[in-house]
């Protein structure tokens, strides 16, 4: 069976109509009346409150965009993709993910997709985005295909379901080492990227891909058995 390390790096909508909709109904409380508390609701609120809704859209595939896919088979070199758009980035995963994986037969049904939340997060998340630019997928391990290739989310397998724990929490419990050139991991893409820092972001995304693998290793045994 092939083992697939996944990990994908999202940003907010850049469609300003997808922004508007988002911020439509930001207001002050309905129990503000004067003009005056109002116009001081928005002069302290406004800016910070429209912020925080795009950001948001990170988090959600249905408007959020991917910035780059980090994945790896087996025991394969760490690959990060990006291009120029989202559309372009998602097509040239599909081609790489294919081509690392031609000489298995059948591999779709023989693949298991490994990552830190990825089942309630990653695999949607480019389903959904891939579905917004009608690329095809390889058979997706969503509940559409019940006896499409498995996931093994070390958030879950680590916390059980519905639980919680971060990667580098995790990390730090294995004694693993990080070499990140985002201080707070994950928490700093949006920034990163603002401040043109996207080496660094494809970086991270490389960095948590290696150490997922790591993890994987400690957790399930791979390698002591096989």
């Amino acid at each position: 069976m092939l083992r697939i390390f996944l990990d994908i790096e999202t940003r907010p909508t850049s469609r300003m109509s997808v922004r508007e909709a988002v911020t439509a109904d930001i207001g002050p409380p309905g129990n503000y009346k004067s003009a005056d508390a109002i116009a001081k609701w928005w002069a302290e609120n406004g800016e910070a409150k429209r912020t925080e809704a795009i950001n948001r859209t990170a988090l959600d595939g249905t408007w959020g965009e991917i910035v780059c896919i980090g994945y790896v088979v087996d025991d394969g070199i760490v690959g990060v993709i990006h291009c120029e758009t989202e559309a372009d980035t998602l097509r040239a995963f599909v081609s790489a993910l294919r081509m690392s994986c031609h000489d298995i037969p059948a591999w779709e049904m023989n693949a298991q997709y490994i990552g830190h939340n990825i089942a309630g997060f990653d695999l949607r998340f480019i389903w959904q985005r891939s579905s917004i630019h009608g690329i095809d997928l390889p058979k997706w391990p969503l509940e559409r295909y019940p006896k499409a290739p498995y996931v093994y989310d070390t958030m879950t397998e680590w916390a059980g379901f519905g639980g919680r724990i971060s990667q580098r929490n995790l990390e730090l419990a294995f004694g693993l080492e990080r070499t990140d050139p985002l201080e707070n991991g994950g928490a700093d893409v949006a920034a990163a990227l603002d401040a043109g820092r996207l080496d660094d972001v494809v970086a991270h995304c490389a960095e948590d891909v290696r150490l997922l693998r790591e993890l994987y290793r400690r957790m399930s045994g791979w390698h002591e058995t096989d």
